[in-house]
């Protein structure tokens, strides 16, 4: 076993500070969840949904179905103004 120096400089460990928030502690947030799903990701996030420790089972499974539903809505909605917009370019061309 090695000895250090009498004038050898004490190494401190840090001060426990507040603790940086990690991912996991955002994927177990339910309204944190929540707000992603329905404004962020959409139906991309589901697997962080399935991840997350802060819903039921059945929680999950029903927050899944309105996801999905919520995501097939955005994308109609985003197919009839893309519809909508190149009948306009055509009706300016025509």
């Amino acid at each position: 076993m090695t000895e250090q120096p009498m004038n050898a400089p004490v190494i401190k460990p840090p001060a426990a500070g507040p603790r940086a928030q990690s991912w996991r502690d955002v994927i177990d947030n339910p309204w944190l969840m929540l707000a992603m799903l329905f404004f962020v990701t959409a139906a991309l996030g589901l697997p962080f949904l399935w991840i997350s420790r802060g819903f039921s089972t059945l929680s999950k499974i029903v927050l899944t179905i309105v996801v999905l539903a919520w995501t097939a809505l955005a994308l109609w909605l985003t197919w009839l103004v893309v519809v909508w917009s190149l009948t306009r370019i055509e009706d300016a061309l025509a």
